[in-house]
């Protein structure tokens, strides 16, 4: 009957340095011994039928053995390494294959690395036999040309920069399920506390009315073939020409079905994935937590900051430490063509980004890698994911160990208004700002009216002079502040700036 949780396998990375949680289940009464490298640890299973052992910490290195017996029966992990273990989650932008990546192709015939290795979470949208049927396939794997391909593409770079950075084994949790609004990675109990958290169930429960799951099943028969009609059109086209850009295949293939049909078994639904994905690896050992999610919930930007602040505050309590750190991704540009073609600019994604923003301000051991400059026409899955882990990777190396350089943005500090003209202070420059472009673009002015009007823009060491034609008395001042646009502004880092606006308008009040 001796059983352990589905995360430990052969070939796991545990997280170095800090106490190793193992735990598992087995007959009610019996005792419990656990062998990690030379440390022995006995506890007695609960009535409940299970046990949870905690070994001492240790020191990074590989080739460690486990095993576990409860008198009669024994599992052995072997090929274990201690190392940096980190939780990647969020959705598609996270979910990303390396294969499907920016030179994909060519970084998993490179990537054959003994010191990285990851789980992938099973994808399974409530619990029961087929959950774990999954789980019991699945194992931890080593990075190498025949496994890397269906890793995170982004978590695979961040992977790469923290193992030549520290000189340690790392391992990636990647538990990530593409589509997903925040509310289905929290609690239901965590979604029940806020205002917020209750509207997202009343909102799918109305979704979802007196549907019944077979009526669901049969809904999700009809989207499956609707949409694997659409991903042949895709892959034929793909196979006619490799480089092929989204904007075309939207055009000549159709947009990808969605969204999915509602139904209470559906994998979207509120607290749905939180309990058959993230509670499943919980409370695994883990250095802290990578997070690339947003896209869903942007017409719901109002309420974003405090679901992230609840989200990030229940992961963190049932992994049983409030200081855990949560390095996460601000959304990139984005407008699809026919939005562009008709002139649309919601400013949902630009509001969405201060929302994320402010929740990197807010929340203690957090940080918020920029993206300005990674979006894609008409692609709402830019594919350059070694830039988005290249800097969730700076935020590690600054923040969790210590290393010297610049891991922030360069973000708005201050404005001086006056004579017609603003200036406005940038922190975390580097020393001084550049543009990317020989026209500074991006910074936008308005006056008491709060209508806003491209600015003429230059720089000066660590300020950005600003005038406009069209207003004489610049109150207001706003920089990459559309779902899409050029944004040129960098520090000596080569990190972007990172959007703001010194005004308070809700997108209903004014537009410029």
């Amino acid at each position: 009957m001796l059983k352990t949780a589905a995360v430990f396998s052969d070939h796991m990375v545990l997280q170095c340095e800090k106490p190793v949680p193992f735990w598992g289940q087995a007959e009610p009464g019996k005792k419990v011994t656990a062998v990690l490298g030379d440390e022995s640890v006995t506890t007695k299973v609960t009535p409940e039928g299970s046990f949870r052992i905690l070994f001492s910490p240790k020191k990074a290195g590989r080739g460690y053995r486990l095993t576990v017996t409860d008198g009669q029966d024994l599992v052995e992990y072997t090929d274990i390494a201690l190392g940096e273990v980190w939780l990647a989650g969020g959705q598609s932008n996270m979910e990303l294959t390396l294969a499907e990546s920016m030179d994909g192709k060519e970084a998993v015939a490179q990537s054959g690395n003994e010191n990285i290795r990851f789980y992938m979470v099973p994808k399974c949208a409530v619990t029961g036999e087929e959950l774990e049927e999954a789980e019991a396939a699945a194992a931890w794997q080593i990075c190498g040309p025949g496994t890397s391909a269906v890793m995170s593409a982004a978590a695979y770079y961040f992977a790469v920069q923290i193992e030549a950075s520290r000189g340690v084994p790392v391992g990636i949790i990647c538990c990530a399920w593409g589509g997903t609004s925040v509310s289905c990675w929290m609690s239901e109990k965590s979604l029940m506390k806020t205002a917020a958290g209750r509207k997202y169930i009343e909102d799918y429960d109305r979704l979802v009315g007196d549907k019944t799951d077979q009526q669901y099943e049969a809904e999700m028969e009809e989207y499956r073939r609707e949409w694997e009609a659409w991903n042949s059109r895709v892959e034929e086209r793909r196979r006619q020409e490799p480089s092929v850009t989204w904007e075309v295949l939207n055009e000549e293939c159709g947009l990808c079905p969605w969204p999915q049909p509602a139904g209470r078994r559906s994998p979207f639904r509120p607290a749905g994935i939180y309990r058959s994905m993230t509670e499943r690896v919980c409370p695994f050992g883990i250095r802290g937590f990578l997070y690339y999610q947003g896209e869903e919930d942007e017409a719901k930007y109002a309420d974003y900051d405090w679901m992230m602040i609840s989200l990030i505050m229940e992961w963190r309590e049932v992994w049983g430490d409030l200081t855990l750190p949560f390095f996460f991704v601000q959304l990139p540009m984005y407008t699809s063509k026919d939005d562009r073609v008709h002139g649309i600019d919601s400013r949902h994604w630009a509001m969405m980004r201060d929302q994320q923003k402010k929740v990197s301000e807010t929340i203690a051991h957090t940080g918020l890698a920029i993206l300005t400059d990674c979006g894609e026409f008409d692609n709402i899955h830019p594919l350059d994911k070694k830039t988005v882990g290249t800097r969730l990777a700076l935020l590690a190396r600054n923040k969790v160990y210590g290393e010297d350089l610049i891991a922030d943005a360069p973000a708005f500090e201050q404005a001086e208004l006056g004579e017609g003209k603003v200036r406005v202070r940038f922190s975390h420059t580097g020393g001084s700002l550049r543009a990317k472009s020989a026209e500074l673009r991006g910074f936008e002015l308005a006056g008491e009216d709060g209508a806003f009007y491209p600015a003429k823009a230059s720089i000066q060491k660590d300020w950005v002079n600003l005038s406009s034609e069209q207003v004489q008395e610049p109150v207001y001042v706003r920089y990459a502040w559309h779902n899409y646009c050029q944004a040129d502004l960098y520090g000596e880092s080569g990190l972007p700036a990172a959007p703001f606006r010194t005004d308070h308008f809700s997108i209903e009040d004014r537009e410029g």
